[in-house]
């Protein structure tokens, strides 16, 4: 599909029903349309063909220079052509996009040109059938893909949690991405058009969580002046988040219980029942099986939160999400602070994969804002990005090596990170990891002990 799709892109409403209708005749099919502003969403895990970005005004130039940024960052197999229908001056964002695009054309002067262009490349193609609407999975898949495609392995329990109003427990370190899957489950779920509220639980005062979460009357404790809505209530018929729920004492999970099972609740100081009609998301930095182990956690609380549960393992586990997840970020930071970006080193990437991220994600994009503000030209080079990361991996006739380690744990290193890729690419198929190794499965079993690789770190939802 990428080969022979036509995107035309515009702004201006004339502009583009004049270009829409003569591509659509002299062409036989009409080209997919799009605003500037709704284009990325829309082009999913196949984002190439060619793009016609059509620019009526030095607004529309900003517009296109923009998303020339952005896929160029992202490394999107696109063919781009600037069409320009009011002569803009030769200082405009669309100067400096020559080198990026395969033309830049005046309409409709040039218009036999930008047919030719699209004639010779595109060939001839058949009437496409009409489009179907994708099923919930292949839009999930399509979020995954450009972002973090170790998890495309959660799109399907995904799609079941965000059409089934269940609870769902989100389960991994801090900075690994709860948030981001919560709002996504929200995104396709049927209360996508109510609000999505997150509670950070563990930043909330010991003795205000009750109020904070349900509520209170007036005069209810001291300095209580005035009746408090809590969160329950201000969701309404939306999705709650109850973030690091392993922070709430064993009084709150008793109350937390109440509420999951009948919805029911009172406000602090309060004899009147109210019911939460809104759908739960809770989020744990650490392993609620343990904490129940341990006493800190009760039982019953976490059969009932665990009626579909997902893991999101670490960055340093995910080193196929690394390089898209730094694309997409350099490309936003390069657009805020209007750096003209256009490149990335390949060493770069080489040094982000080799780095152990014990931030996750969030620490990945604290560096790669830093890196962006202290990038001068169109490419970003290693020496922009944090003195630890690039010192951490120097890349080196293709091999990664780690400062002050040993050769042993250089090689180790290596193979780990060779024999995770191995693992994620063949969907944690061990025969498959194996064979594409070149090793027997039972060496693989026995390299995956060494190295801690024997949990696949992204589970699919299960019945609790």
């Amino acid at each position: 599909m990428s080969s022979s799709r036509l995107v035309l892109v515009a702004d201006d409403q004339p502009l583009a029903t004049v270009l829409h209708s003569f591509l659509t005749k002299q062409l036989g099919h009409p080209p997919l349309a799009h605003f500037f502003t709704g284009v990325r969403d829309e082009l999913g895990p196949d984002p190439g063909g060619f793009f016609v970005l059509a620019c009526a005004s030095a607004e529309d130039a900003k517009e296109a220079a923009r998303l020339v940024q952005e896929l160029r960052l992202l490394q999107w197999p696109a063919t781009l052509i600037i069409v320009e229908s009011e002569p803009l001056p030769p200082e405009s964002e669309l100067a400096a996009l020559d080198p990026y695009v395969a033309g830049r054309l005046r309409w409709p002067e040039q218009a036999p040109a930008l047919l030719g262009m699209l004639k010779d490349s595109l060939g001839r193609r058949r009437r496409p059938m009409a489009a179907q609407e994708p099923s919930l999975e292949a839009q999930i898949i399509r979020r995954l893909m450009g972002h973090t495609p170790s998890l495309l392995l959660l799109a399907e329990p995904l799609a079941l949690a965000a059409s089934h109003d269940v609870t769902v427990l989100l389960a991994g370190e801090t900075g690994t991405g709860k948030t981001h899957l919560a709002r996504l489950i929200h995104q396709y779920s049927p209360r996508r058009q109510e609000r999505l509220l997150v509670v950070p639980c563990g930043a909330l005062v010991a003795n205000l969580v009750e109020s904070e979460l349900f509520g209170h009357a007036r005069g209810a404790f001291t300095g209580a002046d005035r009746p408090k809505t809590g969160k329950f209530e201000a969701v309404g018929e939306g999705t709650l988040l109850l973030d690091e729920i392993n922070t709430l004492g064993l009084e709150q999970q008793a109350n937390l219980l109440r509420v999951i099972e009948t919805g029911e609740y009172e406000p602090v100081g309060s004899n009147e029942t109210r019911i939460c009609r809104a759908r739960m998301i809770v989020a744990s930095n650490c392993n609620l099986e343990e904490a129940v182990e341990q006493g800190k956690f009760r039982q019953d609380l976490f059969y009932r939160l665990n009626v579909m549960s997902f893991y999101l393992p670490p960055l340093r586990e995910r080193v196929d999400d690394i390089a898209p997840l730094a694309r997409g970020m350099i490309a936003r930071f390069a657009q805020k602070f209007r750096k003209p970006l256009f490149s990335i080193r390949s060493d770069v990437i080489s040094a982000l994969e080799a780095f152990p991220w014990p931030g996750n994600i969030r620490q990945l994009e604290n560096a790669m804002q830093q890196a962006v503000l202290l990038s001068t030209g169109a490419e970003l080079l290693i020496q922009h990005l944090p003195r630890p990361i690039h010192e951490y991996g120097c890349p080196s006739n293709g091999h990664v090596y780690t400062n002050g380690a040993s050769l042993t744990q250089n090689r180790e290193f290596l193979e780990r990170n060779v024999i995770q890729r191995a693992l994620v690419s063949n969907s944690y198929n061990r025969a498959r990891a194996a064979q594409s190794l070149g090793i027997s499965r039972v060496t693989l079993y026995k390299k995956m002990r060494k190295y801690g690789l024997m949990e696949v770190p992204v589970m699919a939802a299960h019945a609790g």
